[in-house]
């Protein structure tokens, strides 16, 4: 199997496990044995070949017919919890789901914790993928449940708390996902895993720009604008300048250090021009692509907010001078900030104007009159049902 995957004869792999040249040897074999060549080869496979994923998809189908004529259901539930993971590293989330799906029932019965662990990991994932944050969690808790009754190994619990440090980022709790972050990472560095160490560096990183901009800009779901951050707002020094830092330095730290920089100073230009040159080590990424776009927004409508401030009466041509955006773009923005409450305002677009409205204060009596009325329409209401019951009693 390594000297196919080698020299990339990935057809023969497959015949390599599912033809003819090892039939004989799974048909004498006992099934344990059997069952463990099998998975010892399709992991090695799989961490030689790792971008062949139709190849691996092929060779776990293949495996999965042979159990199901074999009559090996230990192994083929394995092998499809592999196959789930695959179809996931293949987007294909639907096919993955039903999957999982049917593959919970029966590990269920037969309360198999270990691959349990494993499987609603992959759901979690699964449902990450197609943005259903409460499925994930709920997935993610029952993985967890089952890992506490059983001994988990370090590199599937530094993938449980990547997991719940992804979601916890996805929910904007940025402090919690962090330390779920920090604690993956130290579990990958001790284990040498270099590649996944830096992305939990990465992720580490991010949440650390995320929530000291957050603060700093006072942007939240609400949508409030604070005034301008301090670069110490945004301090990675000694994330990356210690031990640890200086061990994994390259590309990867130094674009999230450029993106701190940038984010620090409210640089929109900057932000994006740092965004173009690492777009290797930035944009492949799901997690940090989707979080830099929020942050993206969050700086755009932050400069705006502070280029509209001085004026009642302002040319939007000029604004999208000031902050070097095309008009269009500039004043689609202007107008969602007007419908999501950021300001008070209106685009006059015959004249090419934003005319900005004072925030007057709120008047006490009328917030109190229209709360009277609201209460007074709720006793009327009781009054009726009361009325309707006693009628129904009546006759």
């Amino acid at each position: 199997a390594r000297a196919y995957c080698g020299s990339a004869q990935y057809d023969e792999v497959v015949n390599l496990l599912t033809g003819d040249t090892c039939r004989g040897f799974f048909d004498n074999a006992t099934k344990a044995k059997c069952a463990k060549v099998v998975r010892a080869v399709l992991d090695i496979v799989c961490g030689l070949a790792p971008d062949q994923l139709e190849m691996q998809a092929e060779v776990c189908q293949n495996i999965i017919k042979w159990c199901k004529a074999e009559k090996r259901t230990f192994l083929r539930q394995r092998v499809e919890a592999k196959l789930a993971f695959i179809l996931y590293e293949q987007k294909k989330y639907s096919d993955a789901l039903t999957l999982v799906d049917d593959l919970l029932v029966e590990l269920k019965k037969l309360d198999d914790k270990q691959l349990l662990v494993e499987t609603h990991l992959v759901e979690s994932k699964i449902h990450h993928g197609l943005r259903g944050v409460a499925k994930a969690k709920a997935a993610l808790t029952a993985s967890r449940t089952c890992a506490n009754a059983i001994y988990v190994a370090p590199t599937l619990q530094s993938t449980i708390d990547s997991m719940s440090g992804t979601l916890h980022c996805e929910e904007g709790d940025y402090n919690t996902a962090h330390s779920y972050f920090l604690e993956a990472f130290e579990q990958l560095d001790q284990m040498d895993d270099r590649e996944r160490a830096i992305k939990a560096l990465k992720y580490m990183m991010l949440c650390r720009i995320l929530d000291s901009l957050t603060k700093a800009l006072k942007l939240s779901a609400a949508g409030g604008v604070g005034a301008k951050s301090d670069r110490s707002d945004v301090d990675l020094s000694g994330m990356i300048s210690g031990k640890q830092g200086v061990k994994y330095a390259g590309k990867d730290i130094e674009a999230m250090s450029a993106i701190a920089a940038a984010a620090s100073r409210r640089s929109l230009k900057e932000f994006e021009s740092v965004i173009d040159q690492y777009s290797a080590q930035l944009q492949e990424d799901v997690l940090i692509k989707h979080h830099l776009g929020i942050l993206s927004e969050q700086l755009l409508e932050s400069n705006l907010i502070r280029i509209i401030e001085p004026y009642s009466c302002v040319e939007i041509s000029h604004v999208a001078s000031l902050i070097e955006m095309p008009q269009p773009t500039v004043e689609k923005k202007l107008s969602q900030m007007i419908l999501d409450g950021k300001f008070q305002g209106i685009l006059d677009q015959g004249k090419g104007q934003l005319i900005v409205y004072e925030e007057g204060e709120k008047d006490a009596v009328i917030e109190k009159g229209l709360q009277v009325i609201s209460n007074m329409d709720n006793v009327v209401s009781s009054l009726f049902d009361r009325a309707g019951a006693l009628t129904v009693m009546m006759s």
